[in-house]
Formats: C-alpha cells, structure tokens, sequence
C-alpha cells in the first residue's frame, strides 16, 4: 500500500522572501477553497488564506512592484466581471421565469464555493475564479449559462482573469525583490505553522482513506495535492541548494538513492570579460562602451531596492565607485550577466564591485583582478 505525505525535509526560514511568497502561491493553485471545504478543512484553511493574505500585501509592498497601477485596474475589472456573474445567478433563482429560476438554482450551487473570491488575496483570487471558470464551462453546465445569458460574460471572465495572472506574474519574468523587512520576519513563521497544520490534516485524511474508507475519489484527489505540494517544496530545495543556502540532500519520492550534499559555494566573482571583441590574449582589457560578462557564484544579483541600481560598480584607484545603470544589466541568472561598460570612464584600472542583498542581508564581492578600460 502507497501511503503518501506531504513532507517538509528543510529549514523554510532559509527561503529568500519572493521564493517563501511563490511556495504558497503555488500551493493555494493546488489547494483550492472547495477542496478545503469538501474535506472539511474550512477552519484551517481560512486561517493560512488570512496569514497569506498579510504576507501577500507585505511582499507586494516590499517589492515595489512596478506594475502596481496596472495590477489593480486588471484586478477590479475581474472583481466587476465575476460579481455581474454571481449577481446574474443569484437575481436569477428569483426570476417568476421557471427556466430562468431553475438555471439560476442549478448554477448557484456551483457559485456558492466561490462567492467570495473578489475579496481574497490576488494569488488566491485568480486561482479560485480560474477553477470557477472551469466548473461553468463543463458541457453539463452549458444549457444554464445560455439561459441566463452569460455565455458572452463568462468568456470575459476568463480573458480579465488570464490577462490578471500574465501581469502579476509579469511577463517578462522579472523578478524585483526589496530587502527582508521585519513585518515579513514576523509573519512568515505564522505562515509556516498554519500550512503545517493543513498539511498534517490532509496526511492524516489520506492515510485514513487508505486504511479504512479507500474512496477512490479521495485517494485521487488528497493525492494529486500531496504530489504536487511535494513538487514544489522540493524544487524550492533544490534551489537553495544550489544557490548555496542551504546543505542537506534531496529526495524525490521514490527515489532510493538520495542527492548528494553539495559542497559550500564560496560567494565569487569568477570571470569578467569583453563579450564581442576583446582581447584572447589579454580578456580583462576591456573597451568602453562594450557589452560585458560577469560570472559569479554563490549568490544571486538582488538590489537593496528592488532594482539593480548600485549593484554591479567599478572603482577606482580613489575608491570611487562609478555605478553600473540597472538599465543596461540585461541576461541575468544565477550565475551570470552582462552589462553595458560605461562609455565615457576615463582610461585606467578599476576593480568589479558587485553589492548584492541576497538573502535579506548586504553581500560585497570583488574580482581579484584589475580590469583595464580603454
């Protein structure tokens, strides 16, 4: 007999604020309000979307999101979208209309879960009006919405609610993280603790699935959760092994034959160089206005503000730091990027600087060589 868990096997305190905040994000996708309340789980479950709720308005906050305008204007035209929905279905079972009344008793059952989606956190909003989309457009469903004329409006629905989940996301994948503030420090161990209480819940609904009931659906359902929720605590912990975080080994389930324990990354900058151009002979000769790579490891590029302003600097022999404008870093990873060298500098010698706030906390790593500007 297969007896899943959901198994949390590392230290969640060590992921940086965006990587905790996506966690739970995903998490809410698989773990929709009507799974929690056909399993009972509504008490628990009200209590993570609250704390969630908190950390939500913390990160948005933190990061400064750009977009912030846009989100709300892309986010109130889903709340006005689904309330005429909801408000069709509800004027509906009042109808004199026996058609239109029976439509609207019919659909109302599969409203009630959902009714107040509009007012939870984004992330959980657009997940909960995304599976709501998907049980009207069920073909048993069909009839009803044609009768209440809302065939048209629920199209709408899912566009506004697709083009929502595009830009909050953001399109262009960036990622824009604020240094760790303290109402972040307070609230994610509450988080953690309320998501080990509904975790445990749903282990211990399976396991006794297993050993009594053995409800198919249930062994379904509970353990489609259970996979994915193992997916992405895994992956997070994969992440943070690789970016030097965090020691320890991974194991996926099923998998007899663990990752071994990787070696602690020394933050470095291991390589700076002309990308098109330079010099085989001499690679940290470098001309102004070039593009030019950085490798590095240890650590990931993370601006004390959000952005990549004073991030990447070059000093000279006063110690005067020219800044690299956020601007012109492009192709950022875990290990690398590029920039374009400051044009007008004056010729000479200079130091690669970079200050990074991985991890909630100031970082300064420098190349050990000289590079020449020319």
């Amino acid at each position: 007999m297969e007896v899943k868990k959901i198994l949390v096997n590392f230290p969640l305190y060590e992921a940086r604020n965006a990587e905790h905040y996506e966690l739970y994000s995903e998490i809410f996708e698989s773990i929709p309000q009507e799974l929690a309340e056909k399993y009972h789980l509504t008490p628990i479950y009200s209590t993570c979307v609250n704390l969630f709720g908190i950390e939500n308005d913390c990160h948005l906050r933190n990061r400064g999101y750009k977009d912030t305008a846009a989100i709300e204007a892309a986010d109130k035209k889903v709340d006005d979208l689904f309330l005429v929905v909801a408000q069709t279905i509800e004027t509906a079972t009042l109808m004199p209309i026996e058609a239109k009344a029976e439509a609207g008793k019919r659909l109302s059952f599969y409203l009630k879960p959902y009714r107040n989606a509009y007012s939870l956190p984004y992330a959980q909003e657009s997940a909960n009006i995304r599976d709501f989309v998907l049980k009207m457009a069920e073909e048993a469903n069909a009839a009803d919405i044609e009768t209440l004329g809302l065939t048209e409006m629920m199209t709408l629905l899912d566009e506004a609610n697709q083009a929502f989940i595009d830009l909050y996301k953001g399109r262009s994948g960036e990622i824009r993280v604020r240094s760790t503030s303290e109402t972040m420090k307070t609230i994610r161990p509450k988080v953690d603790a309320a998501f080990a209480q509904l975790f445990d819940a749903i282990n211990g609904m399976y396991i006794v699935n297993e050993l009594t009931t053995k409800d198919a659906t249930t062994r379904e359902e509970l353990g489609k959760v259970i996979d994915d929720v193992n997916s992405y605590l895994i992956q997070l912990q994969k992440t943070l092994i690789r970016a030097g975080v965090i020691g320890g080994k991974v194991k996926d389930e099923g998998d007899d034959e663990p990752t071994p324990e990787p070696e602690p990354v020394t933050p470095e900058i291991t390589a700076v160089y002309q990308k098109e151009g330079g010099d085989p002979e001499n690679p940290h000769r470098i001309e102004r206005g070039k593009q030019t790579g950085v490798n590095y490891k240890g650590f990931t590029l993370k601006g004390q503000d959000g952005t990549l302003e004073h991030v990447i600097g070059l000093v000279n022999d006063q110690d005067y730091i020219e800044w690299i404008k956020a601007a012109t870093i492009t192709n950022v990873t875990e290990t690398s990027c590029e920039f374009t060298m400051v044009p007008d500098l004056t010729e000479g010698q200079y130091k690669v600087r970079i200050e990074t706030y991985d991890g909630g906390s100031p970082l300064v790593v420098e190349y050990p060589e000289p590079i020449t500007l020319w």
